[in-house]
C-alpha cells in the first residue's frame, strides 16, 4: 500500500470511529420500564415496595446505567386480565423498555402475546405457570422458580411417604390448571396419580369453597394439594377445619402460596395458623447471604417508617427487588433506544381506539438477548436464565405449621432431593437423589398425629363404601339376597366380611343389590358399574378375566375357578375280558370249588329223598353240577324238599347274593368309575362339533365363547339355573336341548353334586379365580388381598367353604372307615311300615270275611263355592297452564362479529359458511320478523396479538354476538375481552379443552372439544392393545391442552404417552427433522399428531423421509388432517400416497336432508368444505334463533361504558370506547338453552358449555381415498354402527362391545402393529430368578444366552411377550447353587430395590404381600401333608357291615313275620301250606326266606295273600339294591391309611416334619401353627425327600413333609406314588411375579397371564414342563382296587361250610340210627339169632360196607315203611312167642 495513503485513512478511520464512540456513549436521560400487578395483594404489596427499593438503590448506583435515571411507571391490573391487556398498552403507549409483571399467570398469557407483537420484554416474578416457557412466548422471562420444578417437589415428597393417590384442589385458570397438569406429570413419573382434579372458579367464595371441600370429603383419598392464589383469610383451611376434614388420616399439602401469604401476616395477624395445624407447604429457597440480612433490616425500618403497608416480605418481594436490577443490568448494555410505528397496526387507524399509536421498541430483540446472559448475586442467590427463560432455581424449603408456629423441616432440590442441609451447602458434592439419601425432619401433621398417615380413607359413616352385589337367580349359595328379611348372604359375602375384620382400619359399607333376582344378572355390566362410580367395590363370584382387569382393580382370588365343558356320560366298550377282572385268579377258583361242593352236598342229602336228584349214575351226576351252577341265575329247576337241604339252600343262595352283589358292583366299578366316556372330549371337539352350547346367564363365558373362541351366537344357548341346565343337556341337541355346557369350575361342582349323570370332560381349558373388584387404584384392592391370604393362612376360607357347601359333611371328609357306609333302620322303617300295614290289612280282612258277613261303605260329598270381586277407581287430574308470549320492539338491524384468519384452511370455508348462513338468515322471514343480520369479520392473521388488537376493534363495533376465533390461543385472549364486555363469543373451532373452564363463561364451543377426540383416541389405543404413544404436537394452547387431556385418557386405559414431542408454530423444517429424529429413538411406534390444518402436512412429509412412514408404524391424526384433506377436494395422488395408512379422525355429521341441500349449494363456492365450515354455518344460526328467542322474551340490545375504563380516558389509545352489553348475561342463557338440528346435527350445550352427543368418523387413509372404518361417540365407544343408530340404546361402551373394521396400515399391511420395538438406549429390568438345586423343572440354571430354564421361566416370557411395549430385562440368578435360597430374601431384595422383579415359584403369601406387588398367580399352590401309607386289611366279615345290627334283626323278623301272614292266608285253600305240623314249620320258613333270592317255589292263590307278596317282593327288591350299593362302597374302594390325618393330627403328633430349604414353609409352620423349630427338618431335594419319608420318624426320618402342591405333585410322580397327601390342602394361594410396589409392570403382567389362561398357552407351558404321572392325590383308588379277594368273604364260606358239615353229620346220625334199626338181611339171620344169643351183634357188625351202601341209596319213603311193616310184625310175634 502508498505509504502516502496510510496517514490520511488513518485520521479518517479516528475520526470516524470518536464519532460513533460518541453516539455509543450518548444515553438518553430517562428510561422507562412498567410494572404490571395488583396492588392490593398479599404478592403485590410486598412487589411494590420491593421494587421502589429497588429502583431507587439503581439510580443511586453509579456503577450501573452511567447516569440514566431508571423510571418505574406501575399499573394496577386488579386481578382482571382485561384490565391487564388494558394496561399494558397504556404502558407500552408510555415507550417501556421492559415490562417487570404481571403476578398473575392469567394476565401474562394475554400480555405476553402484545409483548411478542411489539418486542417488549416481559419478566415476570411471580406468574408461575409452566406453560409460559413455551417457545411460543419468546419475550416472556421468568425470574421466579417455575411451577415445573415445584411440582416436582411436590411429587417427589409425596413418593417419600408413599402415597399414591391425590386430589388437586386449584383454581381454575391458567396458573392452577397447568400447574396441577404438571404435577400429574411429575406423579406419573413415581407411579402416583391424581385421582380427582377439584377446581375452584377465579374469584370463589365460601360458599364454592364449602361445595368443593364436601366433594373432596366423599372421595376416598386423603392426600390434598392445594394450588390457588395467596388468600390472606385461608378460607379454604378455614372451612376444612369446620368439615372436620383435617383430622388425623388427612394430608394437607400447600404450594408456595402458603408460605407467601404466611411470610406476609404480621406477627399481630397470626392468630389464624391453628387452622394450619399439620399442614405442609413449601417456600421457595432464598441463600442466607449478607445483602439479603441488610435488605431484611431496611425492610423492618421501612415499616416502622410506614414507607411499607403492614405487610411482611415474602420471596417474591426479593424476587421483585432482583428483577429490577436485572432489568437494569441488561439495559446498562443496550447501544441506543428507540421505537417505531409497526406495520401491523398500520390498518388500526380506521378504529375510534388509536391503537396505532402503539410503536415497537427495536432494540427489544436485543434487551431479550441481554437478559438471556443476565448473571449476577442478587437477594435471592445467582440470578441466571436458562435456556427455557427460568430463572435458575435454589429449590425450595418445606415447612410444617405445628402449634401456630412454622418450622423447615427440610429442603428439596432438583439435584439431590430431599435434605437436612441447604442445597446451596451440598454444592461441589455428587448429586445423589436415591430413596436411600432422602431425609426430611420430624413432621406433625393434623390432629397432632406423628406418624405417616394413611392418605386415604376409603370409606366413613357419612359415606359408606358402596358395594356392589349380584342378585343371583340360581346358584345362589354363591351370593344372594334372603327376600324374608334382606339380608345379603352366601360364601362369597362371608370371605368378605371375614377378610374386612382383618383390615387395620375400619370400612363403614352398605351392600346394594344388583339385578332383578329372577335372572342372573351381567357380570360384565356389574363391574363396569364400578369403573362408572356407581359401585366402590363389586363382592361376588366374579371372575378376574382380562377384561374386567383392564377397568376395574381386583384381590387376590379368593376361589379357583376356570372353564370347564358339563355334558351327560356313558360307558365305553370295554375289554373283551373286562368281565374276569372284578375277582382276583384266588377267588375265582374257590368259588368254583364251592359250587362243585354244594352240588355234592345238596346230592347227598336229597336223593333219598327226592325223586329229582335219583336216577342213573351219569344222570345224577349231571344233575348235582346242574343244579349246583343254575342256582347262581335262581333258575335251578329241582326242587330241594329235605329240611337240611332247604338249610344248605337258604345258606348258599345268601352266599350267592353277596358274591354276585359284590361281583355286580366292581364290575360297575371298573366299567363307570374310572371309565365314563362321551363323544365330546374336549373344548376343541366341542367348537369342531357344530352342536348347540349351554352356558350361565350373566357370566362372561358367552363373550369368551364369541369372541374368543370364535364360536357363532345361534349356537350359544343361554341357561338360568340347574334345572334349566339339567333339562338342556337330557333333552341333548337333538331334540332342543345342549350337546354341552361351558360353565366356571365352582358353579359345576355345586351341580354335579346334585345331578349324577353328567360329568366334567376333559381338563378345565382357561384358569382364573374369583376376586373382589375394586375402583382402579383403591388402596383397599391390596389390603383385602393381604386379608384373603390371611384368610387361606389361617384356615378360615376352608370353613366358610365347608359352612356353604358341606351340609352336613364334605365329601372330601367323609371318614375313611366301612362303617360310614352302613345302612342303618333308620333309612328304611317307613319301608317296613308299609309292608307292615298292608300284611296287617290283609290278616284283618281275611278275619273280617268270616266274622263280618257285609260291609257297609258310605260316600260323602262337599261343594265349597268361592266368589272374589275386585274394584279399582282411578282419577287423574290434569291441570294445564299457558304461557304468554311476551314481544317487544325489535331494531332494525343488529351487528354480528366474526374474528379468524381467512387466509387458513379453517378460514376459507368458515369466510363462505358465515356469508351463506347470514344470507339464508335474513332470507327466511320465520326468523328475527324483518330484523336484519349484519355481520363484521375481522382477519387475526394467525397472530395471538394481532387477534388481541382485532377483538378489541371488532367489541368497539357493539356486536351482540362474536363468531370465533379458530384458533385455541386468540380464543383464551379474546375470551376475557368479552368476559369484561359481556358478548358471547361462539367458537366453531376452537377445539382446547381447558376453553371450557368456569374462567371462560362467556365462551361457548359450536364444535366439539378436544376432549372428546382425546378421549376417542384413547379407545382406540386399548382396542388395539397398545400401552405407549408419543404425541407429536404444536407448542401453544391448542396443542399442550389437548395432548394432556390424551394423557389423562390414556391413563384410564393403563396406556401412557412416553415420549412428548412438541415444536413451535411455523417451525422449520429442520426443527422438525430432529424432532422426529429424537422421537424415532423411543421405542413406540404409536404416533399421534395433534397440528394445525395449514402446516401438520409438513410432520408425514419429513417424516416419510426418514423412513417413519413404513411398516411397523401406527400413525393417528387428530381431525386436522381430515379439514385440511376435505378442504382440497379431488384429492391430490402425491398427498393421499404420503399419508397410506394413517388413521384420521373426522367430526360426525349425520348424513340429513338439511345438510345434503347445504353440500349441494355449496359446490358453487370456490373454497372447500370441511367439518369447521358447517359448525360455523350453524353458530350463526344458533345467534339467530337465540336473538329471536331473546326478542320474545322482552330483550333489547344496548350497550353502556365500562367504569373500569373511565380512568384510560387520558390515554391517546382511547381504550374507554369499548362498551358492556347489557343484555349479555340473559343472552347467554338464552344460547345455552337452545335445541334445534342445523347442517352439523344437533345443536345443544352441555353444562359445560360444550355441544352435545359429541361423535368421530374414524377413516384410514389409502392411496385412492379415505375410507371409514367406524366411528366413535362418548355414548358407545368404538362401533361400525353409525351414533344416530345407538342413541336410542342404553349407553355401552365396554370393551367387548368396541368394534371396528380392519385397517389397512403403513406399507399396506393388514396385520396391526404391536406398536413398539426394543430401544436402543433402554435400560433393562434387573429381574432376580432364584438359583434352585431340586425341582429345577419350575426353574434352572442353563446354558442358553438368557441361563435360566424351566416353567415359571416359559410363562414369564410368554406373558412379557403379549404386552404391547417392549420390556428387556436381563435374569440375573440369586442363591449359590448349593441350595435353595430363601425366597424371604429374595422377595426382600426386591423390595430393597435392589432387584427390579423376582421370577419364579414365588408363593404368594401375607407378608410378602406387604412390601412388594404380586401379578395374579400363575399356578395354584397350598401346603399340604404328604406321608406314607399302607394299606387297610379288609375284615373276614366284611359282608355283614352294610347292615347295622338293628337292621339285621329287624329284617330277619320281617322274613318271619311275612311266612307266617302268608301262611295264615294260604293254608285253608293251598295244599303246599297244608300238611303235619313240622312240614307246616318248615314251609313257612323256606317260602320266607327263599323270597330273598325269588327261589320260592310254593304259589300263592288267595288274592290277599298275592297282594302281601307284591309288597314283600318290592321290599326285597329295596333291601337287596341297599345291600349291593353298600357293599360295594366298602369293598371296592381302596382303604389306604396313615397315622397322620392331616395336619391337625401332624400337629398334636410331636414328631419330627420335613419341610423343603429356603420354602416359606418353615416361617409358617413356627409363626402361625407354633410348631417349635427342633421339629422341623430342612429337605434340600427329591433324594431327601424320600430316604426321610422311608426312614420315618424313629429312624432319623420324618414322619411326614409339608410342602407346596406343585412340588409334591412332582415328588409322588417321580416316586411311583409310593406316598400319598393326607388330608386337605390347609392354605389356598398361589405362585405369582414379584415386583417392586405399585410397578405397572405388576397390573399389565396380571392382565397377560389371565390371557395366557384364556387362550391355552398356560396350559400348554404346563404340559411342557410338568407332564406327571397319573397318581392319586388322597387315599383312595388306585389300580385294582375294585378287584375282590378272598380274604373278604372266607367268614362267608365258613358259614356256608358248617351249615353243610351240620347238615351232613345229622344227616348220617339219622342214617346210623335208622341203619341199627334196619337191616336188609334181617329175615335170613332169624336163625342165628335165636341160636346164638350170646353174640346179639355180630349180624350187624358183620354186615358189609356195600350193605351200607345201598341202605343210603333207598328211599327214605321205603325204609320208613319196612321199618314200619317190622315194628308191626313184631308187635305180632311178641304175643305168639309167650303163648
Amino acid at each position: 500500500m502508498n505509504r502516502r495513503l496510510v496517514v490520511p485513512v488513518f485520521i479518517f478511520m479516528t475520526w470516524v470511529g470518536g464519532f460513533s464512540g460518541f453516539v455509543f456513549c450518548k444515553r438518553p436521560s430517562v428510561v422507562n420500564i412498567g410494572a404490571i400487578f395488583t396492588f392490593d395483594s398479599v404478592i403485590g404489596r410486598a412487589a411494590k415496595a420491593a421494587m421502589e427499593a429497588a429502583v431507587a438503590d439503581v439510580n443511586a448506583d453509579q456503577g450501573i446505567l452511567n447516569g440514566t435515571e431508571l423510571r418505574l411507571i406501575m399499573k394496577d391490573v386488579n386481578c382482571s386480565v382485561f384490565m391487564g391487556s388494558i394496561e399494558v398498552f397504556q404502558l407500552i403507549e408510555k415507550e417501556v423498555v421492559a415490562i417487570i409483571g404481571p403476578q398473575s399467570s392469567s394476565i401474562a398469557h394475554m400480555i405476553s402475546e402484545i409483548a411478542n407483537g411489539l418486542q417488549v420484554p416481559l419478566i415476570s416474578y411471580a406468574a408461575t405457570d409452566p406453560t409460559l416457557s413455551a417457545k411460543q412466548f419468546p419475550y416472556f422471562f421468568r425470574s421466579t422458580q417455575s411451577d415445573s420444578s415445584q411440582m416436582t417437589a411436590m411429587a417427589d415428597f409425596i413418593d417419600f411417604y408413599g402415597w399414591k393417590q391425590v386430589i388437586a384442589i386449584y383454581v381454575d385458570d391458567e396458573y392452577g390448571r397447568n400447574g396441577i397438569s404438571a404435577l400429574d406429570n411429575a406423579l406419573e413419573e413415581k407411579n402416583a396419580r391424581l385421582s380427582h382434579k377439584l377446581p375452584l372458579p377465579v374469584q370463589f367464595d365460601q360458599n364454592d369453597i364449602t361445595v368443593l371441600l364436601k366433594q373432596a370429603k366423599s372421595l376416598s383419598s386423603r392426600v390434598y394439594v392445594v394450588h390457588v392464589n395467596p388468600d390472606p383469610r385461608l378460607r379454604i383451611f378455614t372451612l376444612a377445619q369446620k368439615l372436620q376434614m383435617m383430622n388425623r388420616n388427612s394430608v394437607w399439602l400447600a404450594t408456595d402460596w402458603l408460605s407467601a401469604t404466611l411470610d406476609s401476616i404480621s406477627p399481630m395477624n397470626q392468630t389464624s395458623l391453628h387452622n394450619l395445624q399439620g399442614v405442609v407447604g413449601l417456600r421457595q429457597r432464598t441463600p442466607e447471604s449478607i445483602p439479603k440480612k441488610a435488605f431484611l433490616s431496611r425492610w423492618s425500618t421501612m415499616q416502622q417508617k410506614g414507607l411499607v403497608v403492614s405487610t411482611g416480605l415474602n420471596t417474591y418481594g426479593l424476587y421483585a427487588y432482583d428483577t429490577v436490577w436485572a432489568v437494569a443490568h441488561s439495559i446498562d448494555k443496550l447501544i441506543s433506544i428507540t421505537f417505531s410505528v409497526g406495520d401491523k397496526l398500520i390498518d388500526t387507524n380506521k378504529s375510534d381506539m388509536h391503537l396505532e399509536k402503539l410503536k415497537v421498541f427495536d432494540e427489544g430483540n436485543l434487551l431479550r438477548k441481554n437478559l438471556l446472559e443476565t448473571n449476577f448475586t442478587g437477594l435471592t442467590g445467582q440470578v441466571q436464565f436458562d435456556n427455557y427463560r427460568n430463572i435458575v432455581g435454589g429449590g425450595y424449603e418445606v415447612i410444617n405449621i405445628d402449634k401456630m408456629k412454622i418450622h423447615t423441616v427440610g429442603f428439596w432440590s432438583d439435584d439431590f432431593g430431599f435434605s437436612v442441609l441447604p442445597p446451596e451447602t451440598l454444592k461441589g458434592k455428587k448429586n445423589n437423589t436415591s430413596e436411600l439419601d432422602q431425609k426430611l425432619l420430624h413432621i406433625t401433621w393434623p390432629g397432632g398425629k406423628t406418624e405417616r398417615p394413611r392418605g386415604w380413607e376409603i370409606a366413613s359413616d357419612e359415606r359408606p363404601l358402596r358395594i356392589g352385589v349380584p342378585n343371583r337367580a340360581s346358584f345362589v349359595d354363591f351370593v344372594t339376597e334372603d327376600h324374608n328379611n334382606h339380608k345379603i348372604q352366601g360364601y362369597c359375602v362371608d370371605i368378605f366380611l371375614e377378610a374386612r375384620k382383618l383390615v387395620p382400619y375400619d370400612i363403614p359399607y352398605r351392600f346394594e343389590i344388583f339385578g332383578d333376582g329372577r335372572s342372573n344378572p351381567s357380570y360384565d355390566e356389574l363391574v363396569r358399574m364400578i369403573a362408572n362410580d356407581v359401585f366402590d367395590v363389586v363382592v361376588g363370584d366374579v371372575a378376574i378375566v382380562k377384561n374386567r382387569t383392564m377397568i376395574v382393580d381386583f384381590s387376590q382370588p379368593y376361589a379357583s375357578s376356570g372353564l370347564v365343558i358339563v355334558a351327560p356320560i356313558s360307558s365305553p366298550k370295554s375289554s373283551a375280558w373286562v368281565f374276569v377282572k372284578p375277582f382276583t385268579v384266588e377267588l375265582w377258583c374257590v368259588t368254583a370249588a364251592a359250587f362243585v361242593m354244594i352240588a355234592v352236598v345238596i346230592w347227598v342229602l336229597e336223593h333219598r329223598v327226592n325223586d329229582d336228584f335219583r336216577g342213573p349214575p351219569s344222570r345224577q351226576l349231571v344233575t348235582m353240577f346242574l343244579f349246583s351252577f343254575s342256582t347262581l341265575f335262581k333258575t335251578n329247576q329241582e326242587a330241594t324238599v329235605s329240611s337240611l337241604g332247604r338249610f344248605v339252600m337258604v345258606v348258599w343262595l345268601f352266599l350267592l347274593l353277596v358274591i354276585t352283589s359284590s361281583y355286580t358292583a366292581s364290575l360297575s366299578s371298573i366299567l363307570t368309575v374310572q371309565q365314563l366316556s362321551n363323544p365330546i372330549t374336549g373344548i376343541d371337539s366341542l367348537i369342531a362339533s357344530n352342536l348347540p352350547i349351554g352356558y350361565q346367564v350373566g357370566s362372561f363365558t358367552y363373550s369368551y365363547l364369541r369372541d374368543n373362541l370364535r364360536v357363532t351366537r345361534s349356537r350359544l344357548i343361554p341357561l338360568g339355573s340347574p334345572d334349566e341346565y339339567e333339562k338342556a343337556l337330557r333333552q341333548g341337541p337333538s331334540n332342543g336341548g345342549v350337546a354341552a355346557i361351558v360353565d366356571e369350575l365352582p358353579y359345576v361342582d355345586l351341580f354335579l353334586a346334585r345331578n349324577a349323570d353328567f360329568g366334567i370332560i376333559g381338563q378345565p381349558f382357561t384358569r382364573s379365580g374369583w376376586g373382589f373388584a375394586f375402583q382402579r387404584g383403591s388402596p383397599l384392592a391390596l389390603d383385602m388381598s393381604t386379608a384373603v391370604l390371611k384368610l387361606s393362612e389361617n384356615g378360615e376360607l376352608q370353613r366358610i367353604g365347608k359352612h356353604w357347601f358341606c351340609k352336613p359333611e364334605c365329601p372330601w371328609e367323609r371318614s375313611h372307615y366301612t362303617e360310614a357306609h352302613q345302612l342303618h333302620f333308620i333309612s328304611f322303617w317307613g319301608l317296613y311300615i308299609l309292608c307292615g300295614v298292608v300284611t296287617l290289612t290283609a290278616l284283618l280282612v281275611d278275619m273280617g270275611l268270616f266274622l263280618i258277613p257285609r260291609l257297609f261303605h258310605t260316600k260323602m260329598t262337599r261343594t265349597i263355592l268361592l266368589l272374589i270381586f275386585c274394584i279399582w277407581v282411578s282419577i287423574e287430574v290434569v291441570v294445564g297452564a299457558g304461557n304468554a308470549a311476551v314481544s317487544s320492539s325489535r331494531p332494525r338491524s343488529v351487528t354480528l362479529g366474526a374474528l379468524f384468519t381467512s387466509d387458513s384452511i379453517i378460514g376459507r370455508a368458515a369466510r363462505h359458511a358465515i356469508v351463506a348462513a347470514v344470507d339464508d338468515v335474513n332470507n327466511d322471514p320465520n326468523i328475527l320478523s324483518g330484523t336484519k343480520l349484519n355481520f363484521i369479520i375481522h382477519d387475526t392473521n394467525c397472530s395471538g396479538f394481532l387477534g388481541s388488537m382485532e377483538a378489541l376493534q371488532l367489541m368497539e363495533k357493539e356486536v351482540f354476538v362474536a363468531i370465533g376465533p379458530q384458533s385455541s390461543g386468540i380464543a383464551h385472549s379474546i375470551s376475557h375481552v368479552v368476559n369484561e364486555l359481556q358478548v358471547p363469543l361462539l367458537s366453531f373451532a376452537a377445539t382446547d379443552p381447558s376453553l371450557s373452564s368456569l374462567q371462560y363463561p362467556f365462551f361457548l364451543r359450536t364444535t366439539h372439544s378436544d376432549h372428546f377426540q382425546m378421549y376417542a383416541i384413547a379407545d382406540m389405543v386399548q382396542y388395539y392393545n397398545w400401552r405407549e404413544v408419543i404425541a407429536i404436537y404444536v407448542d401453544d394452547d391448542y396443542g399442550r391442552n389437548g395432548i394432556s387431556v390424551l394423557g389423562d385418557a390414556l391413563a384410564k386405559k393403563r396406556a401412557k404417552i412416553s415420549y412428548k414431542a412438541s415444536f413451535t408454530p411455523g417451525a422449520s423444517k429442520s426443527e422438525i427433522n430432529d424432532l422426529l429424529v429424537g422421537a424415532n429413538l423411543i421405542e413406540s411406534r404409536v404416533f399421534v399428531v395433534h397440528v394445525n390444518p395449514d402446516s401438520g402436512l409438513k410432520i408425514f412429509s419429513i417424516a416419510k423421509s426418514l423412513n417413519m412412514l413404513i411398516g411397523g408404524y401406527v400413525w393417528i391424526a387428530t381431525d386436522w388432517l381430515h379439514s385440511y384433506l376435505d378442504s382440497i377436494q379431488p384429492a391430490d395422488p402425491d398427498t393421499m400416497n404420503l399419508l397410506q395408512g394413517v388413521v384420521a379422525l373426522r367430526h360426525h355429521v349425520p348424513d340429513t336432508d338439511v345438510k345434503k341441500k347445504f353440500v349441494s349449494n355449496w359446490k358453487s363456492g370456490s373454497a372447500g368444505l370441511n367439518s369447521y365450515a358447517l359448525y360455523a354455518y350453524d353458530s350463526v344460526w344458533l345467534a339467530a334463533r337465540a336473538l329471536d328467542v331473546f326478542f320474545n322474551e322482552g330483550g333489547s340490545i344496548s350497550f353502556s361504558n365500562d367504569p373500569r375504563l373511565e380512568k384510560t380516558n387520558g390515554s391517546m389509545l382511547r381504550l374507554g370506547s369499548l362498551r358492556v352489553f347489557n343484555g349479555g348475561q340473559k343472552f347467554l342463557r338464552t344460547l345455552m338453552k337452545m335445541n334445534f338440528t342445523g347442517v352439523s346435527g344437533q345443536i345443544g350445550f352441555d353444562a359445560d358449555r360444550n355441544l352435545v352427543l359429541p361423535a368421530y368418523d374414524i377413516l384410514n387413509i389409502g392411496s385412492t381415498g379415505s375410507r371409514r372404518i367406524g366411528y366413535w361417540s362418548n355414548h358407545s365407544g368404538l362401533s361400525v354402527v353409525a351414533p344416530g343408530t345407538l342413541y336410542a340404546k342404553p349407553p355401552n361402551t365396554s370393551t367387548s362391545n368396541q368394534r371396528l373394521y380392519s385397517v389397512i396400515w403403513p406399507s399396506e399391511i393388514t396385520a396391526t402393529p404391536r406398536g413398539w420395538v426394543f430401544p436402543n438406549n433402554g435400560k433393562p429390568l434387573l429381574i432376580a430368578v432364584p438359583h434352585r438345586v431340586s425341582y429345577t423343572e419350575f426353574l434352572g440354571k442353563d446354558k442358553s444366552h438368557t441361563g435360566v430354564k424351566g416353567y415359571c421361566i416359559d410363562v414369564f416370557e410368554a406373558a412379557i411377550s403379549l404386552l404391547s411395549y417392549p420390556v428387556p430385562h436381563n435374569f440375573i440368578l440369586y442363591g449359590d447353587g448349593k441350595r435353595n435360597p430363601v425366597y424371604n430374601d429374595l422377595v426382600t431384595q426386591v423390595a430393597l430395590k435392589t432387584y427390579d422383579a423376582a421370577v419364579g415359584d414365588v408363593k404368594i403369601v401375607t407378608n410378602r404381600t406387604r412390601i412388594v406387588d404380586f401379578t395374579q398367580p400363575f399356578m395354584e399352590s397350598g401346603l399340604v401333608v404328604v406321608a406314607p401309607v399302607q394299606q387297610g386289611k379288609t375284615s373276614p366279615w366284611a359282608f355283614l357291615k352294610p347292615f347295622t345290627v338293628e337292621m339285621w334283626c329287624v329284617t330277619g323278623s320281617f322274613f318271619l313275620l311275612v311266612g307266617a301272614v302268608v301262611w295264615i292266608l294260604e293254608h285253608r285253600m293251598n295244599s303246599e301250606f297244608r300238611g303235619p305240623p313240622s312240614q307246616q314249620l318248615m314251609t313257612i320258613c323256606w317260602f320266607s326266606f327263599s323270597t330273598m333270592f325269588y327261589a320260592h317255589r310254593e304259589n300263592t292263590v288267595s288274592t290277599l295273600g298275592r297282594m302281601v307278596l307284591i309288597i314283600w317282593l318290592f321290599v326285597v327288591l329295596i333291601i337287596n339294591s341297599s345291600y349291593t350299593a353298600s357293599l360295594t362302597s366298602i369293598l371296592t374302594v381302596q382303604q389306604l391309611t396313615s397315622r397322620i390325618e392331616g395336619i391337625d393330627t401332624l400337629i398334636s403328633s410331636s414328631e419330627p416334619i420335613g419341610i423343603q430349604d429356603g420354602s416359606f414353609s418353615w416361617n409358617y409352620l413356627v409363626d402361625e401353627l407354633n410348631i417349635a423349630e427342633s421339629r422341623l427338618k430342612k429337605l434340600k431335594n427329591l433324594d431327601e425327600y424320600h430316604k426321610a419319608l422311608m426312614l420315618g420318624p424313629k429312624n432319623g426320618g420324618v414322619a411326614a413333609i409339608v410342602d407346596e402342591l406343585p412340588y409334591i405333585e412332582l415328588f409322588m410322580s417321580r416316586t411311583n406314588c409310593a406316598f400319598r397327601t393326607v388330608g386337605q390342602e390347609f392354605t389356598k394361594s398361589g405362585w405369582g411375579f414379584a415386583f417392586q410396589r405399585d410397578s405397572p409392570l405388576a397390573i399389565d403382567l396380571s392382565t397377560a397371564i389371565l390371557q395366557l389362561s384364556e387362550n391355552g398357552d398356560l396350559q400348554k407351558i404346563h404340559n411342557k414342563w410338568l407332564t406327571l404321572n397319573e397318581c392319586a392325590m388322597q387315599l383312595g383308588e388306585d389300580e385294582g382296587s375294585g378287584r375282590l379277594s378272598l380274604t373278604s368273604f372266607w367268614g362267608l364260606f365258613l358259614i356256608c361250610g358248617s351249615a353243610c358239615f351240620i347238615a351232613l353229620t345229622v344227616f348220617f346220625y339219622r342214617i346210623c340210627c335208622q341203619f341199627r334199626r334196619f337191616n336188609p338181611q334181617g329175615e335170613e339171620n332169624v336163625e342165628v339169632e335165636e341160636i346164638e344169643t350170646a353174640r346179639p351183634r355180630r349180624t350187624l357188625r358183620s354186615a358189609s360196607f356195600k350193605n351200607l351202601i345201598d341202605f343210603v341209596d333207598r328211599r327214605e319213603d321205603e325204609i320208613k315203611k319196612i321199618l314200619k311193616l317190622r315194628n308191626s310184625d313184631n308187635k305180632n310175634a311178641s304175643p305168639s312167642s309167650s303163648v
